[in-house]
Parts: C-alpha cells; structure tokens; sequence
C-alpha cells in the first residue's frame, strides 16, 4: 500500500513538472506573412529663382544621390507606436517589409544636398534632422535599409533642426530645402507601391536694399545664421530657402496656409561706422509656407524705413513703415 501511494504521488509530481516545463517553453507563434510596400516619393515643385510670382522650377524634380531621406514607420494598434525606421540616399532602395492586414502610419522627410549641407557626427552618420533617439541612439547612418526597432527612430522628422556642416551648429530654421511628407491609416495587404506626396516644408526670403553703395548689412533672423550683405553682393539673400521651426512637431507644417511669425532684424552699418536699424529688435513677420517674403528698404538719404513687406504669391502689397530708433 505504501508502495502504491509513493508510486501515485511521483506520477502527480512528474505530471506538474512537465506541465511546468510546457508553460516556461511554449511553442513559437507562427509569424504574419508580410509584404514589400516600395515607396514612390512625389516632390512638390521648387521655387523659380524670379522676383514675381512663385512659379513652379520645374527643373527641380530631378534627385541627387547627395539627397537623404528619413523614413519613420509607425503600427497601429489602440494607438499608433514605433515600427521602424531607416536612412536612405537612394529614392529607389525605400522598401518596407510591413505585416499583412495591419495598419501603419508612415513619415518622410527629404534633404535636398543633404550630404553636403549636414554636418556628420562621429560614427559617421548625420545630424539633425537625421538624428537617432532611443537606446544607444546618436548620427543617423545611411544605410538604404529599413531598421525594424521599437526603441530607436528618427528624433526630430517634422521638426525644423538641423545641424549645418558649415558651422556645426544647430539652428530650428536653417537655410536648407526640406521636404515632408506623410501617410496615415495605411492598411498593408500586398506587395505593391505608395505614392507620398512630400512638400516644401519651408518659405522664401528675399532682402532688397535700394541705394546699398557703402558698408555692410546684417540680417538676424531667429534660428538662422547671421548673414552679411556687401555693395559687391547686395543680393546674397534672394529667395533663400529656410526650413520652418515648428517647434515641436505638433502641427502640420505642409498645409497651404501654414505660418509662423518670424522676427527678422536688419541692421545697416554705413560708410561712417554708424549703425541703423529697420525696424525694431523685436519686429515679426508673418511668413506663409512656400511664399517668399520680400523685404525692401533705402540706405540712401530717405529715412531708413523699410518700404514695404510683400507676400508674393499672391501679388498683394503688405506695407509696413519702419521708424529708426
């Protein structure tokens, strides 16, 4: 009897053992099958270097293999959370291995001559805006391949940052052509392509001295570098470029009517050494996405006030008058 009741109690024992073991080491779940979606990036036109209107440089949608791109993947489930993400120089290599029947959120930013206006890190990767966030994060690499990761990604895409090769420092609305673009509730079922629409995520700024013989101008504007115009270069800002700041990243900075109030200081130092300021330290412009902002004003014997401000896109005067201190 005693016999038997051992003999029953070890099977028990036995029993709970492999049923332990079964729980601690279940079998793999079978993996979704997934599709390729190769991406096929659709970039809004340039701005023509002409004074009036903002017409479409139609020249400009040819890429460069000095071009990056940052890809941002993001899954769906109670909410969006990250996917993936990955660096590319080749328009032709972005090709995301996405789960069938899923849902995801997909963002793209394009550098036009990223490779040369970006300043690198030391691993070699690149900067803002290409900068990895996450664990053991840093310069983003390209590598012309999709990262699968949900604790790295790509820190600031819809935001204006960017460290410029030429100084090394970092400024929220740099003199760089930047592209973004982004696709939402985007359900992968088969290999094919998307097309994304990618806009200037930016505006135009053109400085207009009239009677500009001697000395030198100062333009400051905030987050950008400080540029200086001479009587040899007087048109050394027309229809620069600049990135938007959207500080952030909490709007969409693409939409037609999208603004942001910029102070802009300029300040004239004539032939006599002597300093005179266009408006006022703290003056703002409002400057709309993809419209260049033109700012026209005398150094000769008027009264250094700024003539006008126009927006032309829509061939509409905004004239403000700029008293000197």
């Amino acid at each position: 009897m005693k016999i038997s009741l051992f003999n029953l109690f070890f099977s028990i024992l036995t029993s709970c053992i492999c049923v332990s073991c079964r729980l601690d080491k279940p079998d793999p779940l079978p993996e979704k099958p997934k599709c390729s979606l190769r991406l096929v990036l659709d970039r809004e036109l340039e701005i023509e270097e002409a004074d009036e209107p903002l017409i479409p440089f139609k020249t400009a949608t040819k890429t460069s293999s000095d071009d990056l791109y940052a890809v941002q993947v993001y899954k769906k489930g109670l909410s969006y959370s990250k996917y993936g993400y990955g660096i590319f120089d080749d328009e032709s290599a972005i090709n995301l291995p996405l789960e069938v029947g899923l849902t995801y959120k997909i963002e793209v930013s394009l550098v036009l001559n990223g490779k040369n206006l970006i300043a690198k890190g030391i691993n070699g990767g690149y900067e803002a805006p290409f900068t990895i966030g996450g664990f053991s994060g840093g310069p983003g690499k390209v590598t012309n391949q999709f990262v699968q990761s949900t604790s790295n990604y790509i820190e600031t895409i819809n935001e204006g940052k960017a460290v410029l090769k030429e100084d090394g420092v970092e400024y929220s609305r740099p003199p760089i052509s930047r592209y973004y673009g982004m696709v939402e509730d985007y359900r992968a079922k088969e290999d094919e392509a998307l097309s994304i629409p990618l806009k200037l995520a930016g505006f135009g700024l053109t400085i207009v001295p009239k009677g500009f013989t001697a000395g030198s101008i100062e333009v400051k504007m905030d987050g950008a570098p400080t540029f200086t115009l001479t009587p040899d270069e007087p048109a050394a800002i027309t229809k620069k470029i600049f990135t938007f700041e959207n500080f952030g990243g909490l709007e969409d900075w693409t939409t037609d009517d999208y603004s942001e109030n910029i102070k802009i200081a300029i300040t004239w130092t004539n032939a006599n050494n002597e300093k005179i300021t266009f408006g006022k330290p703290t003056t703002s412009y409002k400057i709309i996405r993809k419209t260049n902002k033109i700012l026209t004003f005398s150094c000769g014997d008027g009264n250094g006030q700024i003539l006008f401000d126009r927006e032309d896109d829509t061939l509409t005067d905004d004239s403000e008058t700029l008293e000197r201190p």
